[in-house]
């Protein structure tokens, strides 16, 4: 199991991580680096995952209290400004992590304001027929206005944070029922996820599944899968649903019962090339954070134990000693940062090291 001062100096070397790549990106957002040269793949408007690099500067924030922290996370928050009117769902993974992030961490008005603008045009973008929000025109991966991602899900927790935030239903209504869709358009009874279902607009019921990022519509998406626990996870603790609550469950069952040796997650559970398919690091990460949630809202040490195989696993087999999270597969059909350091890998390892250290339930 991993040992606390294990955790701390993964810690001390992400942290490591955080200050070069801020004197690195220049005004841009770190997204992809390749593991031989490590510099940076810069977006400069943030694509879908600049909230991420923000989110990790509140996470180192809120660790060392170091000033620099702050001031990067209010600079590059700042120039997230304009995004929450994108027509995407993206805007919940920009601004769940920069803005509510920075708002609960540093109380900056401005945060706040800025949350509340891309929980609202979410909102917007809610189908009603369909009762879902769907990707959207701007969306980075694919866009569409008939698709629903599992993604989705993820985005969910700026109308969770609106709806306790301002009293107002609106919020809470329209991701009450986005969930409720994606329990019953994505999730199989196994516990693992389709990615991406098309719906019909006018009769607003699904007609197409398929999967943007996975090997095919049949398989598990291991990120998806992430996706999913996480996001029911805090479905349920939104909501108190036990039946979101289960889903997370079974979603983290899946993983237990299909990781490999190292508990790190290849990038389909499905592909046929495994063991030779790529790793997903990031999604390894992202399941060791819902893990360590789900053993706190329900007091399971199987989930805290499965978080501790996964940390061990990143921590030894895929953190460099300057902070790189390896082997993160964002997107092997294109061939986009198949084998590299991604941004959200390096966020949700810092969220899970630092969830790892709360006192158990």
């Amino acid at each position: 199991m991993v040992s606390d001062e294990i955790v701390r100096d993964a810690q001390r070397r992400l942290l490591i991580r955080i200050d070069r790549t801020a004197a690195e990106v220049g005004t841009g957002f770190p997204h992809a680096a390749d593991g031989t040269s490590g510099r940076w793949e810069v977006k400069p408007e943030g694509s879908w995952t600049g909230g991420f690099w923000v989110g990790c500067c509140w996470l180192a924030h809120a660790l060392t209290r170091e000033p620099r922290y702050r001031e990067w996370g209010l600079l590059w928050a700042d120039r997230l400004r304009g995004r929450e009117r994108d027509l995407t769902h993206d805007i919940g993974f920009l601004f769940q992590y920069a803005a509510v992030l920075g708002w609960e961490t540093v109380r900056e008005p401005a945060l706040r304001q800025a949350a509340l603008a891309a929980a609202d045009q979410l909102v917007a973008m809610w189908h009603p027929r369909a009762r879902v929000i769907p990707v959207g025109t701007r969306a980075e991966v694919s866009s569409g206005t008939d698709d629903v991602t599992i993604d989705c899900l993820m985005n969910l927790q700026v109308l969770w944070w609106a709806a306790r935030e301002t009293g107002l239903a609106r919020y809470r209504d329209v991701a009450l029922a986005h969930a409720e869709r994606t329990a019953a358009w994505h999730v199989r009874p196994d516990g693992s996820c389709v990615q991406s279902v098309h719906f019909d607009p006018l009769s607003g019921e699904p007609v197409k599944k398929h999967s943007h990022q996975g090997y095919s519509p049949e398989g598990c998406w291991s990120r998806g899968l992430g996706w999913c626990a996480y996001g029911f996870l805090e479905a349920s603790r939104a909501t108190g649903r036990e039946d979101f609550l289960a889903i997370a469950r079974r979603a983290v069952d899946y993983h237990r019962r299909r990781m490999p040796a190292d508990a790190v997650p290849f990038y389909d559970y499905d592909d046929p090339r495994v063991p030779g398919a790529p790793r997903d690091s990031s999604a390894g990460a992202i399941l060791a954070s819902a893990c360590l949630g789900l053993a706190e809202l329900t007091g399971g040490a199987a989930y805290r134990e499965a978080a501790g195989q996964i940390l061990e696993g990143l921590i030894a087999g895929y953190l460099t000693p300057s902070g790189m999270l390896l082997h993160g597969c964002y997107n092997l059909h294109t061939g986009e940062a198949p084998d590299h350091e991604l941004i959200w890998g390096d966020y949700f390892l810092l969220e899970a090291l630092g969830r790892w250290q709360q006192p158990c339930p």
